[in-house]
């Protein structure tokens, strides 16, 4: 029998929640190929051409030729079936071509009966994309009781062969379908169709590869795993009129070739339940993920009791969450509502909110992958977070944010802040203001006392009139700070100043030796932009009661892994006897300047400069203790081993001085030195003057960079030896 079958049946569309949605594409096409087969049964196959013969094996009559009006598919089969009872010592069989429709297509059906023993073949079937070939059910023993067509012991081949039990009712239009791929594996399903149609099936172990063809190309694919639960269709023509599904995931992992998304046993419940309201679907559905683990770059999660409770409506043209709440046990609960605009991909409008949530997970999970290439990319937390917002035609409209006695660290010590509280209440192209009150910290190694501020918000831009951090008995002075989001990124401003902090708080902060005085500075414009810090003007300090000034300061990355700095720096009539106290140095008066060109660091440590230390003009009083001249001399090479002691001058304890300096060109690591004037096979640093005078000459005018670091150590152990002239 050659059947050659061909519809032009439209494709069934669609209305409930998955309707024109991307994400459950898949199951809407399941549901309309359905309906195609449905109606194939339901209905004649028009404009079809039939023949048939049937030999009766074991006759002399030969063929017989029937001559009919096209029948459906369905009821072709069922005609082949029925002749069991009369089919003894006869074969009987049955071809199609090619079957056609919106869904699917099947080439090359050959079925056939020989007395009991039943067995269908399809060379090619294609659904939604996928093909699969050479398909062959055989039953051994077809039975036949009033209005049923049953199997009990089938066998479908395909890549693998796999146990089926089926019971067919033509006339009630049930098909009941039993399948055990492997062991502790069955796929039970249920068919009623007709002008109201049912589906039910029950799955036990299923492996959840069987659904890598149904899923979308741009997710990862699941590569163990199975599932289990039941899940009920009910529809009248092409309609999904209810759904309900419970069904539970287990040790499923995934992965995809870019190794950016992966997850490894993974346990999941899910139950969801659908119901055709007027034009609309209502849905309520719960999800329970209670162990496994997913990374889904940048984000690495591993559930314990994570729970989703979700309901809403759904159309063709929206989605709508009406309440969706989600418990992390670790970080606490959020609420949300939101509606999806299918059409236009974003959200027409939502809201959503979290109270008094745990920041220190929080942060760690969830925010602390976004900040790797930032200051805080090395951070922790703790503390009270609570946030709400609102959400119009894709845009944030609204966002209220408070933070309580939180406490933020820096793994590497270099700032913290400590009992924060913040309140931030924003509004889209409008004013606000929010609050700012913290408890203390430190940057690097300077601690900060307690500040409050007022901030200023207007849409994306943000401004602080006036802001004073305490910091070592002084206050570091910030005024006319601006933000605002430029297409780089951040960028702001302000202007300030230092006023004076104590020396000697400052070199015990910085585990220095103690230092006298005080430091005070003005701060000029500072601005920041796509990752640079820099310095408008010059910034004046105050120090060892000379003065300072920094200029062309520029700092790349300055709380990162690897800041780097430029800048150039001129100090003026330092006071001596202050700062050599400071160092144990070995006393020293007078009056020095300092000038350093062309400074750049890279992570705090020297790459290139031009630096010189030159006795300052004037008259003022110039003497140089018997330690300070080791010292001195150690920075230039070593000398006699035991000159001074040798020499009557060393019965004195001071000398007098007419100039000092000394001068450092530092270069790949290496720093070229020199001194006041040139001396026989060396340079003067301390050209001698007065009575008794002494001068100080080193030897070595290319010196490692290290070692020149390690000369300034030992100068302080009193081992440093001295030539005396």
């Amino acid at each position: 029998m050659v059947w050659c079958i061909s519809t032009n049946s439209n494709a069934a569309i669609l209305n409930p929640i998955w309707a024109r949605n991307s994400r459950h594409e898949n199951f809407r096409y399941i549901i309309r190929t359905i309906a195609d087969v449905a109606q194939l049964v339901e209905q004649r196959i028009r404009n079809a051409k039939v023949t048939s013969s049937i030999p009766v094996i074991g006759t002399r009559s030969g063929p017989a030729v029937f001559n009919c009006r096209p029948f459906s598919l369905l009821f072709a089969l069922t005609f082949l079936l029925c002749l069991i009872p009369s089919a003894h010592g006869q074969q009987i069989s049955l071809s199609i071509d090619d079957i056609g429709s919106p869904s699917f297509q099947i080439r090359g059906v050959a079925a056939s009966l020989e007395n009991d023993r039943f067995a269908v073949s399809i060379e090619e079937l294609t659904l939604q994309g996928q093909t699969w070939k050479n398909i062959h059910l055989s039953c051994p023993k077809i039975r036949i009781e009033h209005d049923t067509i049953a199997c009990d012991q089938g066998v479908l081949q395909g890549k693998q062969n796999w146990p089926v039990r089926f019971s067919f009712s033509p006339n009630s239009k049930k098909l009941s379908l039993d399948l055990r791929p492997a062991e502790k594996e069955r796929w039970h399903i249920d068919v009623h169709w007709g002008k109201h149609w049912k589906i039910v099936a029950d799955i036990e172990n299923g492996d959840i590869a069987y659904a890598t063809p149904w899923l979308p190309a741009n997710i990862p694919t699941p590569n163990a795993g199975n599932v289990s639960g039941k899940l009920r269709l009910n529809g009248s023509s092409a309609k999904l009129l209810s759904a309900d599904a419970e069904l539970q995931l287990a040790s499923l992992a995934f992965s995809d070739a870019s190794g950016l998304h992966a997850g490894e046993k993974i346990s999941v419940k899910m139950t969801l339940r659908a119901r055709q309201e007027r034009k609309d679907m209502a849905w309520q559905s719960h999800v329970s993920w209670d162990q496994g683990e997913i990374y889904w770059h940048p984000l690495y999660v591993s559930g314990s009791g994570v729970q989703l409770v979700a309901s809403g409506h759904s159309s063709p043209q929206l989605i709508e969450l009406e309440r969706g709440v989600l418990n992390w046990p670790t970080i606490g609960e959020i609420n949300a509502s939101a509606v999806w605009d299918i059409a236009s991909r974003q959200f027409a409008a939502a809201t959503f909110e979290g109270k008094e949530l745990n920041l220190g997970p929080l942060h760690a999970t969830f925010l602390l992958p976004f900040l790797e290439k930032t200051a805080l990319a090395k951070t922790t937390a703790a503390g009270k977070v609570g946030f709400s917002g609102r959400i119009a035609s894709g845009e944030v409209q609204e966002l209220d944010l408070n933070l309580s006695k939180v406490s933020l660290q820096d793994k590497e010590g270099r700032f913290a802040l400590n009992n924060v509280h913040f309140t931030l209440p924003w509004r889209a192209r409008s004013a606000s203001m929010a609050d700012l009150d913290i408890g203390g910290g430190r940057v690097l190694a300077l601690p900060i006392g307690s500040f409050k501020s007022t901030i200023h918000l207007q849409d994306k831009n943000i401004s602080i009139p006036r802001l004073a951090i305490p910091i070592l008995g002084g206050s570091l002075n910030i005024e006319n700070f601006r933000a605002s989001q430029a297409a780089t990124g951040w960028r702001w401003e302000f202007e300030g100043g230092l006023t004076p902090i104590s020396m000697e708080q400052l070199s015990s902060a910085l585990h220095l030796p103690k230092m006298h005085g005080t430091l005070a500075g003005v701060v000029p414009r500072v601005h920041y932009e796509s990752g640079k810090l820099a310095l408008d003007g010059a910034l004046l300090v105050k120090a060892f009661d000379g003065t300072a000034v920094l200029q062309d300061l520029v700092l790349l990355d300055v709380l990162g892994h690897a800041p780097r700095m430029q800048a150039s720096l001129d100090m003026r009539n330092l006071d001596l006897d202050l700062l050599t106290r400071a160092f144990s140095f070995g006393n020293m008066q007078g009056r020095i300047d300092v000038t350093v060109k062309g400074l750049e660091l890279s992570n705090w440590k020297p790459v290139t400069f031009d630096a010189a230390v030159r006795s300052s003009p004037g008259n003022y009083p110039r003497k140089i203790s018997q330690r300070a001249v080791q010292n001195i001399s150690a920075l230039g090479g070593a000398g006699a081993a035991a000159a001074i002691q040798r020499s009557f001058l060393g019965f004195f304890e001071e000398f007098g001085y007419s100039r000092i300096g000394l001068s450092c060109v530092l270069r790949n690591s290496v720093c070229m030195m020199d001194g006041v004037e040139p001396a026989p096979n060396g340079y003067v640093i301390v050209k001698g003057g007065g009575i008794p005078a002494i001068t100080v000459i080193g030897y070595n005018r290319s010196v490692s960079w290290d070692e020149l670091i390690a000369r300034l150590q030992r100068v302080t152990q009193g081992n440093a030896k001295p030539i005396v002239q």
